[in-house]
């Protein structure tokens, strides 16, 4: 549990002295463990639906405060969109509002046997997705750090497997956030290959070329030898074949290939 000088900062929930606040919403933060505790004595009877029921009659902004301040923040998440049948589930009005250091802890959990929970990301709205992306490269400013935290933010949604749902997400957020992906796998695209040309060689059209005007010239995955890379940008090509041309072409003229 979260100790009561925790700073947890964002557009979602905050702690601003000793008031837990969402928007206009706030409650005194030890009103607020002292709730925590009550909902963690009722898991850990096993009285799931006591705690369904605890959980669910509060409003959203509490909800989230009392995610965020619970030791496993995903098992009382789970609660927010459970049913009465117990099956677990997030609910999306409650998931906006956390703050970007529980959505990523919950999105990617260190010791889980699959590297992205992607049912909290479903579970997130294209708006909280965007500021959670720029919220977690914001503080990062060596440019390599940068290319991998936000290369795994497109492998998180790549693992959607789910190509509405990805284009929602991505389309809502900074692109230029998203090109920073790209730069360091510009390499694997190999861009300079002719893909169309005529007979004699007199004209040749390059991949570069064909993703300047909005075609890749098939799959990104038909010719990239990494596995990882293919999927990701197969993903997203399905998903955003516009704004995968987009980011390419992007990251290329930030290297000098355009």
């Amino acid at each position: 549990m979260a100790e009561e000088g925790r700073a947890i900062q964002g557009e979602g929930l905050q702690v601003q002295g000793g008031q837990v606040v969402i928007g206009a919403w706030s409650k005194d933060l030890m009103q607020v463990v002292a709730q925590c505790a009550q909902l963690r004595g009722l898991l850990r009877e096993g009285r799931i639906e006591d705690a369904r029921l605890f959980l669910q009659a509060h409003r959203a902004e509490e909800q989230a405060a009392l995610v965020t301040f619970d030791g496993c923040p995903e098992e009382v998440l789970s609660l927010t969109g459970m049913d009465a049948h117990g099956l677990p589930g997030y609910r999306t009005a409650v998931v906006d509002l956390l703050p970007t250091e529980i959505l990523t802890s919950l999105i990617a959990p260190p010791l889980a046997e699959e590297r992205f929970n992607v049912e909290v990301l479903r579970a997130l709205s294209p708006t909280a997705f965007a500021r959670t992306v720029e919220e977690t490269l914001d503080p990062v400013y060596q440019q390599e750090l940068r290319i991998k935290v936000s290369w795994e933010w497109l492998e998180a949604v790549a693992a959607l497997a789910d190509p509405s749902k990805a284009a929602a997400l991505l389309r809502q957020t900074d692109s230029a956030l998203l090109e920073e992906a790209i730069l360091d796998r510009l390499d694997h695209l190999d861009l300079g290959a002719v893909v169309a040309g005529v007979a004699d060689g007199a004209f040749t059209f390059s991949r570069l070329q064909a993703f300047v005007e909005g075609l890749t010239g098939g799959r990104p995955g038909d010719y990239i030898e990494d596995v990882a890379t293919a999927a990701v940008l197969d993903a997203l090509y399905e998903a955003a074949p516009e704004l995968l041309s987009q980011l390419v072409c992007s990251a290329a003229r930030r290297m000098g290939g355009v």
